[in-house]
């Protein structure tokens, strides 16, 4: 698409007479939006078109005028919820507070060995500890190492220790 100080030109047009080329260009008139398709600017045109870091914040300060991108130009909705996915954030890109309450803590009650209700917990979700709270003694026992996530809703410590009568305490980080 041709523009000419920024402003877009709908026609070129070119004219050759013997070796001589002479290029003239038709007046620019206003963009109309519905001549614009609403998938035109694909992804991969964007890519083909367009080098990488190109559209940096300052060359875009320098190329458009100033509040073009306003809540008024409705703009807006494209930083709706979903707009950004966790595939667009680099790992450690996000500070600790951005994150809205990622650890979770589940205190239930205890069993024979085997799985164990955690409602809440995902496959995924990376379990920080699991305490037995004696329920005589009070006394707290770390038994993290026995226990995996093994389905969401559900961690297991099969084979592990018994705790029947007692609470657990998992806390786990929610991803």
């Amino acid at each position: 698409m041709p523009w000419v100080d920024g402003t877009y030109v709908s026609n070129r047009e070119v004219e050759t007479t013997g070796a001589q080329l002479s290029q003239s260009i038709i007046q620019p008139v206003e963009l109309d939006e519905s001549l614009i398709e609403d998938d035109f600017f694909t992804e991969s045109v964007v890519f083909n078109k367009f080098s990488t870091g190109s559209f940096t914040a300052s060359a875009l300060k320098k190329l458009l005028p100033s509040r073009v991108f306003s809540i008024a130009s409705g703009l807006r909705t494209l930083f709706a919820p979903g707009f950004v996915n966790t595939g667009l954030i680099e790992n450690g890109a996000v500070t600790g507070a951005k994150i809205t309450n990622p650890i979770r803590i589940a205190i239930i009650n205890g069993g024979s060995a085997g799985v164990h209700a955690v409602t809440g917990i995902k496959n995924g979700d990376e379990l920080i500890s699991v305490l037995e709270q004696n329920g005589t003694s009070g006394l707290l026992t770390d038994l993290t190492s026995e226990f995996s996530i093994v389905k969401a809703d559900s961690i297991s410590n099969a084979g592990g220790t018994a705790t029947n009568s007692d609470k657990l305490i998992v806390l786990y980080l929610s991803k």
